[in-house]
């Protein structure tokens, strides 16, 4: 009987891990409940048969599956906090440019997100419209303080959403982020749907649907994931 309750156990476990909030501690006891009775009765077998992988008995449990996306205007006031870090980079780069107009008087660019380019001999590679040498003024503040703080944008929120489901935007606005099926995002995902940030302000353009009344991004929904309330 040990043995079948370190198989109860452990199946119980890897399904949990695709869920969040109470929905996970529901499904454990149910199932834990649920397996040892199986076990009991010699059929533990054959119901975890009938449950299928540990993936496709989560789905049965995800309470978030048909809870509604988040209002826009609680996830902007997200976005804002878990991308601190850029926003103080893009403002620095503001005031470091309104200095240059004092002392040169000569203009500067500017955008939010930064334009994002990478020199390459006499000439450059970018990913939007913008001449090399753009952010020249700005020295290690752009070549270096923009790429941590994208890193932490896309890379660093992404695999914080992907292992706990929320952000520390989304958790103060009482928000998470899940698959369409409910169930935690796998990593890949969680900066899959952040890479619009590489764009410059070019990724304004994935909250276009918002225009007609959508809740979630153009890459929600290349993704297959939504921003919803947490589960209490």
């Amino acid at each position: 009987m040990s043995n079948e309750q370190e198989i109860i156990d452990d199946y119980a476990e890897r399904v949990g891990r695709h869920l969040l909030g109470s929905s996970r501690d529901k499904a454990k006891a149910e199932l834990g409940a649920h397996l040892s009775d199986a076990a009991e009765a010699g059929e533990l077998e054959h119901a975890l048969s009938r449950l299928g992988t540990p993936r496709e008995a989560a789905v049965t449990f995800a309470g978030l599956a048909s809870a509604p996306p988040a209002p826009m205007d609680v996830r902007l006031v997200a976005v804002v906090i878990d991308n601190l870090p850029l926003v103080g980079v893009t403002l620095t780069l503001l005031v470091r440019g309104i200095f240059r107009i004092a002392e040169l008087g000569s203009g500067f660019s500017l955008a939010f997100p930064p334009f994002v380019y990478v020199k390459i001999g006499e000439g450059c590679v970018a990913v939007g419209p913008v001449q090399c040498d753009v952010y020249g003024y700005a020295g290690l503040l752009y070549t270096v303080g923009v790429p941590l703080a994208l890193l932490w944008s896309i890379a660093g929120l992404g695999l914080v959403e992907a292992w706990t489901g929320t952000s520390p935007g989304k958790r103060l606005m009482g928000l998470c982020v899940v698959t369409e099926a409910g169930l935690r995002i796998h990593p890949v995902t969680g900066i899959v749907r952040r890479l619009s940030l590489v764009l410059g302000p070019i990724a304004w353009l994935d909250w276009v649907p918002v225009a007609w009344g959508d809740r979630r991004r153009v890459l929600d929904h290349l993704t297959g994931s939504k921003v919803v309330r947490a589960e209490r």
